[in-house]
């Protein structure tokens, strides 16, 4: 995603008159970076930088260092880095233009003030209508769950589930009453108008007859928040068996339930603290965490687990720990949330609820510390699926062994760590009374399967398999010694160009980087410029405050940006050759006589590079 930049979005809400481009540049040049971190973050100088404990996860030894010089902070734990306003995005999880503000505010400057179009004035106002109408029906719902007779039912169910009159108004708990037109009555008495209630999912137009009837009936009301507190949905649950025990807001121009997580709002702080994100099913779940102190748990809205979800708590942390219920269905949900997770990189774990149906239940029953201790205890996402391999398959026949295998025979292949592996195999040999062999066999074919997936299929296009698994550590040195080397003088740009294309440059932080630099020079541009690095991606801008964070001592700066220039250039010549070399072989195998041509071409960059190794 890319971070809200000069030159892409900023560009069209910031730069429509000089005057934007002069409140940025105002903010840039009188922004302290290490006055401003250090209101969050105790720092000690230390050298040239001033260093202390990242505030975006859990260290006790410092390793996030503030460049003052620069102005660019980096954390060598988390690799998390970029300059004073990729900081404020990121500690406030706000976008570029709200960190300008919190800048603005704080060194007294004045906002500019923006010609908006009609369009834009007119959906400002449709929006602010929705929020409004979520606030006033939040209220609704509250008071007749607290100050009147129709809410008793629900006061009842609430208590008889442990949940207190302080969390009913924490989190401003409601109640639906049972009449199909209650909220609607209010709010048409109060001059909203039905098309209101409409879009903001509050209220049903009628089939038959005009006018609308209220969406939630009977039920108690969560209000669903985002990130600053407002109301942006609700979610409804019923206090006995009808369907659907769970009822949400449709999706409205600003709710999105694949985006929404119940509790974040309230959460977000204390997952960055702790490092940990609880993640349960149900709201009572998150509310039962919350009673008894457990303030890192958020729940997923009664829905399945999504990508949007997943990255919007990777913001704050990249430890999930999965508390879903232990019936047939929640495993089955925790299986797929799981595998959203460890496709992003994430760390899992998954707590087993060794009594009772969810969270809530455990909670209510045995407290926190016995919670606690189940997610000090939660198990790794290679454990929880060979545990339940070996749990819900009968492997007392052939048919169940051979089960198990293909069961965790995917999840072997996927972890990353072999000691960690060859654990489980030994493992699971034991408990299916199997030798050891077999299951690295049924291993290795599973690799090999995928890999030919991946490769050229008979009869098909050629594509060529792609060989930047991993980058030369010296490549990788050279690439940032030659960003370095041009962020300080980009005179040297022209010569680095007329040698090196960017496509040269492996790895796509390091091409981006390039780019822009190349770009930038072209058009003029400063590239010190705080602004200029915010058209970078995140993973890109991270990348580029690491590398300015590292101590060179250049002595003789033509003859290194020439031994780098020659690193990169014999990387991809090398890279190329492995291209051309493997087109070749495969060619072959089935007969096609282009490999003859394949492999010439093979042979001449093999010649290139033999000469630039002794030029």
């Amino acid at each position: 995603m890319k971070i809200i930049g000069i030159q892409g979005a900023i560009k069209g809400e910031l730069m429509k008159d000089t005057a934007y481009d002069e409140f940025i540049e105002r903010l840039r040049s009188q922004s302290d970076i290490v006055s401003i971190i250090s209101d969050y973050v105790p720092l000690k100088k230390k050298g040239k930088n001033y260093w202390g404990c990242c505030p975006f996860h859990q260290e006790k030894s410092p390793s996030f260092s503030v460049t003052p010089d620069k102005g660019f902070f980096y954390c060598f734990g988390c690799h998390t880095g970029g300059n004073v306003f990729n900081f404020l995005m990121k500690i406030e999880n706000v976008v570029f233009m709200d960190a300008a503000k919190i800048l603005a505010r704080r060194l007294n400057i004045p906002l500019p003030q923006k010609e908006k179009s009609a369009e834009e004035i007119a959906r400002e106002k449709e929006l602010a209508k929705l929020w409004q109408a979520n606030v006033l029906a939040r209220d609704f719902f509250h008071a007749c769950l607290t100050k009147t007779s129709y809410g008793k039912p629900a006061r009842e169910y609430l208590a008889r589930r442990g949940i207190s009159d302080e969390m009913i108004t924490a989190f401003k708990l409601g109640f639906a009453p049972q009449a199909w037109d209650k909220l609607s009555t209010a709010f048409t008495e109060r001059g909203i108008e039905a098309k209101v209630m409409l879009k903001a999912g509050l209220a049903v137009e009628r089939t038959s007859g005009s006018g609308v009837f209220d969406r939630f009936r009977n039920r108690i009301i969560f209000p669903i928040c985002d990130l600053r507190g407002r109301v942006a949905g609700f979610g409804g649950r019923v206090m006995d068996d009808s369907q659907p025990k769970y009822l949400n807001t449709p999706e409205t121009p600003i709710f999105n339930k694949r985006n929404m997580l119940f509790g974040f709002d309230s959460a977000h702080k204390v997952i960055r603290q702790t490092g940990k994100a609880v993640v349960v099913e149900g709201y009572m779940d998150v509310i039962t965490a919350r009673i008894f102190g457990i303030n890192n748990t958020v729940a997923s809205l009664g829905t399945a687990f999504t990508v949007e979800q997943a990255k919007q708590l990777m913001r704050y942390t990249d430890e999930f720990i999965f508390a879903y219920d232990s019936d047939a269905a929640g495993q089955m949900a925790t299986m797929r949330a799981l595998a959203i997770v460890r496709n992003l990189g994430a760390a899992v774990k998954v707590i087993s609820i060794p009594d009772g149906k969810d969270p809530d239940e455990f909670i209510a029953k045995h407290g926190a510390a016995a919670f606690q201790t189940l997610i000090d205890e939660a198990a790794p996402l290679l454990d929880y699926q060979v545990r339940q391999a070996l749990q819900e398959i009968d492997y007392s026949n052939l048919e169940g062994k051979v089960a198990v295998v293909a069961r965790v025979v995917p999840a072997l292949a996927e972890a990353d760590n072999a000691v960690e592996v060859n654990a489980y195999i030994a493992r699971i040999s034991q408990s299916l009374g199997i030798d050891e062999s077999a299951i690295r066999s049924e291993v290795g074919k599973f690799l090999a399967q995928s890999q030919k997936d991946k490769n050229v299929k008979m009869g098909k296009t050629i594509k060529v398999v792609s060989l930047s698994k991993t980058i030369d550590s010296a490549l990788i040195q050279a690439q940032r010694h030659i960003i370095r080397l041009i962020w300080e003088d980009d005179t040297i740009i022209p010569y680095i160009q007329a040698q090196l294309s960017v496509e040269e440059f492996q790895g796509e932080q390091h091409r981006e980087i390039i780019k822009l630099f190349f770009d930038a020079h072209h058009l003029g541009k400063n590239l010190q410029d705080y602004t200029l690095s915010m058209t970078l991606n995140e993973a890109a801008n991270t990348e580029l405050s690491h590398i300015l964070l590292i101590d060179i001592q250049n002595t003789d700066v033509s003859r290194e940006i020439d031994d780098c220039i020659k690193t990169i250039r014999l990387a991809g010549l090398k890279h190329l050759y492995e291209q051309h070399r493997l087109k070749a072989d495969e060619l072959e195998r089935m007969g096609d006589s282009r490999f003859l041509q394949e492999l010439a071409e093979s042979q001449r960059i093999k010649h290139e590079i033999s000469k630039l190794h002794y030029s």
